[in-house]
């Protein structure tokens, strides 16, 4: 019979393994000496975002993540870790995790992550995160899209006012000329 303890590790690495298939990219953080009230702060934040933060020991991450097959994802594993899955739209997630590392930098440090399955360091976490958010890229390409036709609707309706006022002035110039 199997021990209690291998079932939860085996548990552990199951969920890890089942969340990367639905959403293959996250962030690795060092945690450290971190105060409960802070660690439930971060989480409900990141909840907020629709991203969850895992803690986890080294070993079972690694074998959480061994399916992704990703050369230099063991570097990323060192010390107390915690593995942050964002939502749909990474970038909020980066956001809260580059502040609150920010803030807590002796307890809190971005190891890196996974994204769309390309290895991140530190900094190109920190790359992510300063991107604007997904809704205001979509803003972005709908109001670069909607202006050049906007001055087209403008252009042509400037032209067909122009049109109407040098008909009507030819019409009042015809009917002076035939009335003389």
């Amino acid at each position: 019979m199997a021990k209690v303890g291998r079932l939860v590790k085996d548990m552990v690495v199951q969920q890890i393994t089942s969340t990367l298939k639905e959403r293959p990219s996250f962030f690795v953080t060092t945690m450290g000496p971190l105060p409960a009230a802070d660690a439930d702060s971060l989480r409900k934040r990141l909840a907020s975002s629709q991203a969850r933060m895992v803690m986890v020991k080294r070993r079972l991450g690694l074998r959480g993540v061994a399916d992704l097959k990703i050369d230099g994802m063991s570097d990323l594993f060192t010390g107390s870790i915690a593995l942050v899955f964002p939502g749909e739209d990474i970038v909020p997630a980066a956001k809260l995790l580059v502040e609150f590392a920010k803030a807590n930098q002796d307890k809190v440090m971005i190891r890196g992550g996974v994204v769309e399955g390309q290895l991140l360091n530190t900094k190109r976490v920190e790359e992510v995160a300063s991107l604007p958010s997904r809704p205001q890229l979509l803003a972005n390409v709908v109001g670069a899209i909607e202006a050049p036709m906007t001055d087209l609707i403008f252009t042509v309706e400037r032209v067909l006012g122009d049109l109407a006022y040098v008909l009507e002035e030819a019409g009042k110039r015809q009917l002076a000329a035939s009335g003389q």
